[in-house]
Order: structure tokens, then sequence, then C-alpha cells
């Protein structure tokens, strides 16, 4: 990869993260169950091709296409970099979002947890690393 500024290097480091999970998820799904805290319906089949795909899958190519684009950004443009990066950073902080937005409406279903106020902080952290390209971009 080329000398990458800082922003750049945040949308980097969060696309690592993000297709290394996706690569154990495609690779051993019942981490990503774990992860994610959900396992198949016993009595349907396929569910764990949920979780490659899903989790595994998904991941990897979303992540992979930043990491790409940035690698190839002499040739692609910041343009390129900003919106990739943008769209794979709006995706993780619409999940902070919908997790958000879970704890206050299904309080009653026990969504009130720890885990699910330190998913949001690390959904946060990588949205706002994935995002920080444009947001660079719109400071100057």
């Amino acid at each position: 990869m080329p000398d990458l500024p800082l922003p750049w290097m945040l949308a980097a480091t969060a696309s690592a993260i993000g297709a290394l999970m996706g690569l154990m998820s495609l690779a051993v799904p019942r981490w990503g169950a774990n992860v994610v805290r959900l396992a198949p319906a016993p009595d349907l089949k396929g569910g764990w091709a949920e979780f490659r795909s899903s989790y595994g899958g998904a991941l990897v190519l979303a992540h992979g296409a930043v990491l790409l684009t940035l690698s190839m950004s002499a040739q692609a443009g910041s343009g390129a970099v900003m919106g990739a990066s943008f769209a794979v950073g709006l995706y993780w902080l619409g999940m902070a979002i919908g997790r958000a937005i879970s704890m206050a409406v299904d309080a009653d279903q026990g969504t009130r947890t720890r885990y699910n106020a330190a998913a949001i902080g690390f959904e946060t952290v990588m949205g706002l690393a994935l995002c920080a390209p444009f947001i660079a971009h719109l400071g100057g």
C-alpha cells in the first residue's frame, strides 16, 4: 500500500479488522455465531450457511473492496477511496443505530446489556474509522 494519510490509515485498519472478522466467520461459522450471540434454528437446515455468507463472505468482500481501493488509490483516485470506505462505514454505523434503538425500544426483552453497549462502541468506532477519508475531505 502506498504512503497513506491518517484518515486513510484508519479506514485501512478498520477494513483489515472487518475482513479478519469475516474470514473467521467464513472459516469457523461457530465463531461468528458466538460473536453475534445467535445460533441456527435446530429444526431448520442450512443455518450455518447464513453465518458463512452474512457474517463471513459479505464482510470479507465489503472490507476487501475498501482495502483494494486504498491499495490502488493512485489509479482509482481519492473519490473511489472515499466512496468505498464511506459505504462500508455507514454499514457499521447502521448496526450501531439499530442496536441502540433495540436497547431503547426492546428493553423489556433484555437488550440493555453490557455486551450491547460495548458493541455500539465498537460499531461506532469501526464506522467512523471507515468514514474518516470522507470526513477529512469535508474538513478541507
